[in-house]
């Protein structure tokens, strides 16, 4: 009698732990399961966008970079900036009316460099006292796009070309868009003391160039400023 007790306890025992997890049990589990999967696929979502997001603004930042380098290595190649252009383009602000209307100021520098022929030679205005003649090369934001355009000098055998905004209507070659996304172009002039002074005055030019994108609804910005000294003749 005992025996049979004993093996009907056994038989109860081993129902029992075959039973396995009650529905409130799974239900827990499963809230609790899909929390954790919750905080880590968060976790990794955020790590890739702030990721991206970095590698981003560094391209950004290097974009701005090599703009300005650009700009910064012609810079050094010229005379100086010119107050306005020195020769006449139908394309400036104020034409037709004045076609002398690019003004070197706080968000446009016109710069003065030297022209020169096909094979690389620099042309002389005044040999003896090494003047060169000048072409204007104008750097301005339009709608948000950085542009150079060049003016060239008159002068015979000169191998620049003027520019002009593009336009299938045109024949003359395009302003070069040297970056887009622009928020800011600001140019500052400075003398031989590092003091602010007019366009006129200056032997250097501060530029600092703020370019901006939108990724994963985030804003990107990225700043970059350069100091060029004039050549200077």
């Amino acid at each position: 009698m005992r025996l049979l007790r004993l093996r009907n306890d056994l038989h109860k025992n081993q129902l029992k732990d075959q039973e396995g997890f009650t529905l409130l049990e799974l239900m827990v589990a499963t809230v609790i399961t899909g929390a954790l999967i919750g905080i880590i696929m968060t976790f990794l979502v955020n790590t890739v966008v702030t990721s991206t997001v970095d590698s981003a603004r560094a391209d950004l930042l290097r974009e701005a970079q090599l703009t300005l380098d650009t700009i910064g290595r012609e810079t050094r190649l010229s005379a100086n900036a010119d107050e306005q252009n020195r020769w006449e383009d139908e394309n400036a602000p104020g034409a037709p009316a004045n076609e002398l209307s690019w003004e070197s100021d706080a968000d446009t520098l016109v710069l003065a460099t030297a022209a020169t022929n096909l094979g690389g030679n620099i042309l002389f205005s005044d040999p003896l006292h090494y003047v060169s003649n000048k072409n204007n090369n104008i750097y301005f934001v339009d709608d948000g796009v950085l542009y150079k355009r060049t003016l060239a000098d008159p002068v015979a055998a000169n191998a620049t070309e003027t520019t002009c905004p593009p336009s299938p209507t045109d024949d003359c070659p395009d302003d070069r868009a040297l970056v887009d996304t622009v928020t800011n172009f600001t140019v500052r002039y400075y003398n031989n003391e590092s003091v602010e002074v007019d366009p006129a005055d200056a032997r250097s030019v501060e530029l600092t160039l703020n370019l901006q994108k939108q990724r994963y609804g985030r804003t990107i910005d990225a700043e970059f400023s350069t100091r060029t000294v004039f050549r200077n003749e």
